[in-house]
């Protein structure tokens, strides 16, 4: 009986502690975390986006990595908030229809499948409502800075002219594919620590987070919703402090922080090109080889006549990229299969001469090479474009940077305008 009662005595106390550690967790979520406007961010918020941005960037799932996220996880809801503050303000809104086609457009840009994007945060006890609210801020705040700024920007003729005339005189200098990663300095943020979760954040985009990702996540700048992109821009078309490191970054390569007079940037460069100059040897093409061996000398109908006449019906009979799958499965050539992207340039002349004209889906001759002949058939090409000194192209361009320009400016208002009451 005794040990009965210890027992039982054991177990209410395991409870009762049990029962404390799950109430101080609750609170722990429920606790606010920060006030917008009279508007609440509760820890459950907070929580929640560390977690999505923990699973779309690719960081380690760690408690370093999550203490790290906290301040500008906190800071991006915050600019969130006082997005859709600003948008209610002018009846502004994105429908449910709108938001999904941005989810399903994301899922596309990442090679996701339909669906995998609502799997994957099943999958890690992420509400949906967490992905879906971001998503709105974003379409929200582009809708306001189509709404209240682009009307404002008046662009002349003389100015698209000087655009067209510089580009003339910039024949041949060098463009740069740039996407950013933008972070503001905060009055109430010591820049010590901003530098602290910036070196963070580059050291994982250096191991292989995705930078498309974790700009959406972390970029406060007009260009998160696309993932960081600016396009092609000249050096002196961005920040001096950024100009002064694109001849020496490469392709492909992660920045130091680079200070300029509001903030940090991080910057990559996506490729280079020449002003008004198209290089074919840039072109880049997604390639499937299959490759037609010489027939076994046992074979009734063996040589060369017959191993021709079978690449010949093989080429003929290809019809684009769709069933190539099914196609090599059942030719079962180990030396048949995708290449993959593969640039024009790097390939040699003769293979150079085959391929140079060919479009998406068209299939080549067969080209016989030491034994075999190969069948080369472009599931994907890609030609990059000189920059274009079309009026109404040059207009377009200096519209989206004058308003991306603006919006951080109106963003900066607006948090001047705001009673933000940060609680952590």
């Amino acid at each position: 009986m005794l040990i009965c009662r210890m027992l039982k005595m054991t177990m209410l106390a395991g409870l009762a502690a049990l029962f404390v550690l799950s109430t101080a967790a609750a609170q722990d979520v429920q606790k606010i975390v920060a006030v917008v406007n009279d508007e609440v961010i509760s820890g459950y918020d907070l929580n929640q986006r560390i977690k999505l941005t923990i699973v779309l960037s690719g960081f380690p799932n760690t408690d370093q990595t999550r203490r790290q996220l906290v301040d500008p996880t906190l800071a991006r809801i915050i600019d969130d908030r006082l997005k859709m503050q600003e948008a209610a303000r002018y009846n502004i809104t994105v429908s449910d229809e709108e938001v999904l086609n941005a989810i399903a457009y994301l899922e596309e840009a990442n090679g996701m499948q339909p669906g995998q994007l609502d799997r994957m945060l099943r999958q890690n006890n992420i509400d949906i409502e967490t992905m879906t609210a971001q998503v709105r801020a974003n379409l929200i705040w582009n809708r306001l800075i189509e709404v209240r700024i682009m009307p404002r920007i008046s662009i002349s003729d003389e100015e698209v002219e000087a655009v067209r005339q510089a580009m003339e005189a910039n024949k041949g200098k060098t463009e740069y594919l740039l996407s950013e990663i933008y972070l503001p300095i905060e009055p109430s943020a010591p820049e010590a620590q901003v530098r602290e979760s910036i070196a963070n954040l580059i050291s994982q985009l250096r191991s292989g987070a995705s930078f498309e990702r974790a700009a959406s996540q972390f970029s406060q700048g007009a260009t998160a919703a696309s993932g960081g992109s600016i396009g092609w821009v000249l050096e002196e078309d961005v920040e001096p402090e950024v100009a002064e490191v694109l001849p020496d970054l490469g392709t492909n390569r992660i920045s130091d922080p680079i200070r300029s007079g509001a903030g940090f940037y991080i910057v990559t460069v996506k490729a280079t090109r020449k002003i008004l100059e198209n290089d074919p040897n840039n072109i880049s093409l997604d390639i499937t080889q299959i490759v037609v061996p010489e027939p076994a000398e046992s074979a009734e109908s063996a040589g060369p006549e017959a191993q021709e006449k079978l690449a010949n019906t093989i080429s003929n009979f290809i019809d684009g990229c769709e069933r190539l799958p099914d196609m090599l499965t059942e030719f079962n050539s180990s030396l048949s299969g995708r290449i993959g992207q593969i640039r024009l340039g790097d390939m040699p002349d003769h293979i150079k001469e085959i391929l140079k004209d060919m479009e998406t889906g068209d299939v080549s001759t067969p080209y016989f090479d030491d034994g075999v002949y190969r069948i080369f058939v472009v599931c994907e090409r890609n030609d990059p474009q000189a920059r274009s000194n079309d009026p109404e192209t040059i207009r377009r361009e200096i519209l989206l940077r004058r308003a991306e320009n603006r919006a951080r400016g109106y963003m900066q208002d607006i948090h001047t305008a705001a009673t933000v009451e940060n609680r952590l």
